[in-house]
């Protein structure tokens, strides 16, 4: 997570110069340039930034949408390539016609202003983002929610309308608004998404999954009490992840789902290094925004 925490080319062809992926935002290390164009057999794994800004799910296992039919990737071939369906964020289908992802999966990480992703489209059904399974859906518009504060990481959700309903696909109910009983503290909640296994530049091209815990409001402030490492808000934000590290979500997994009991109760939004003791993942808490996203679906 920045400070926040993400066509096959000819072998002979060098690899085009892509902007960083928006990884889940991170306050250590603000995300660099990309490293100079590199041959081909690496570009199908995506352009990734340095590798303490980019990393993946990790302590997480292999998922499926066969399993969970409602995750989704957010793609921009134009912009981030397609060895990897130009995969930049995750999301959730929550209605035929709408995906709910992070607001920051549309801003710029260095400058912190609103930017367009050109050919935005939703993949949903493809667990592996080299292949052609299931469907690249074209996005028709993009809300973000009106007091989305980028620098203070509040109210960071979006919601987007699909050009074309997909009538018959399950999708996955949000939690309600000021529900506090998916937050109690050690509660098990999963998160979803792909991202760079390593941190290294090598992404995962396959949807991973983990187990995280629910953790305690005050251990989150605690954690995150603000300056350098940024500022915990329970009014906004949940924390998530295991007390001595070791299972999380990172760059590349932004905006994907947090669940629990079957519901949506998260969204992968910040927090400081990835899966480290003492510093856990932090997520938009939908049951503070619930109302607000239930207006536009």
């Amino acid at each position: 997570m920045p400070n926040p925490d993400r066509a096959d080319l000819p072998t002979a062809a060098p690899t085009p110069v892509c902007p960083a992926r928006p990884g889940r935002r991170r306050h250590r290390a603000a995300v660099l340039a990309l490293l100079a164009a590199l041959p081909a057999p690496l570009v199908a794994l995506g352009p990734a930034g340095p590798a303490e800004a980019q990393r993946r799910i990790v302590g997480g296992v292999a998922a499926g949408t066969s399993d969970h039919p409602w995750v989704v990737a957010l793609s921009s071939r134009p912009q981030f390539g397609n060895g990897r369906s130009g995969q930049f964020c995750g999301a959730a289908l929550v209605t035929p016609t709408k995906v709910v992802t992070a607001a920051h999966c549309f801003y710029d990480e260095s400058k912190g202003r609103r930017v367009d992703r050109p050919e935005l489209k939703a993949v949903i059904g493809r667990d592996d983002l080299r292949g052609s399974a299931g469907y690249e859906v074209p996005v028709q518009s993009v809300w973000i929610h009106p007091d989305y504060a980028f620098a203070a990481n509040m109210n960071d959700v979006a919601v987007l309308t699909l050009a074309e309903p997909q009538t018959g696909r399950p999708v996955i109910d949000l939690v309600g608004q000021g529900e506090t009983e998916p937050y109690v503290p050690g509660t098990r909640a999963q998160v979803f998404g792909w991202g760079d296994t390593t941190g290294t530049g090598n992404y995962s091209p396959t949807l991973r999954g983990v187990d995280v815990p629910i953790i305690a409001d005050q251990t989150c402030a605690h954690a995150y009490p603000g300056g350098q490492d940024g500022r915990f808000d329970a009014r906004g934000m949940v924390c998530a992840g295991e007390e001595k590290g070791g299972r999380d979500a990172c760059q590349g997994d932004s905006g994907g789902p947090l669940v629990v009991g079957g519901r949506l109760a998260g969204l992968v939004s910040w927090g400081t290094g990835c899966a480290e003791a003492a510093h856990p993942g932090v997520y938009t808490r939908i049951g503070a925004v619930s109302d607000a996203v239930h207006s536009v679906l």
